[in-house]
């Protein structure tokens, strides 16, 4: 067992883990997975204990750990209408009217209407999540991902 970093809950629906995944804690910090790993596990506001182990930050959720990295570069927002997922074509408008689109090729299905997303920065490029599925996006008609 290693020093407690943060103990309480997801902030929302945690959808388990893939590539690269975020997750909110009530206290409004976010995590980013830090390796590919897939596990799917459906659950509202499950319990969530972040130990540093190792100097490495370890995620456990329903008796699965997952390394993790703290994020900083994070921005909440909302689609407008109607969202089907990925599948490297993909536009979509925010409610602010900011429009972003696919960068890549990532393909994920997921249905929800004016859903919450999240835009993280890492590096040079910005990942858009949604609903548990996640792909590079840049702002729509741009040529270059880079966001400033």
């Amino acid at each position: 067992m290693g020093k407690v970093v943060y103990r309480g809950h997801i902030d929302g629906p945690f959808y388990g883990f893939d590539d690269g995944a975020v997750f909110k804690t009530e206290d409004g910090t976010y995590w980013r997975q830090a390796r590919f790993r897939y596990w799917e596990h459906e659950e509202y506001m499950p319990e969530v204990l972040i130990e540093e182990v190792d100097g490495e930050l370890v995620m456990t959720v329903a008796g699965e750990s997952e390394l993790v990295e703290r994020i900083d570069d994070v921005e909440e927002a909302e689609i407008e209408g109607e969202f089907v997922g990925w599948d490297g074509t993909k536009r979509y408008t925010l409610v602010d009217g900011r429009e972003w689109e696919e960068y890549g090729y990532r393909y994920k299905f997921r249905y929800a209407y004016n859903p919450d997303v999240v835009l993280v920065r890492i590096g040079e490029s910005t990942i858009m999540h949604v609903k548990g599925v996640h792909a590079r996006v840049k702002p729509a008609g741009s040529e270059d991902p880079v966001v400033e």
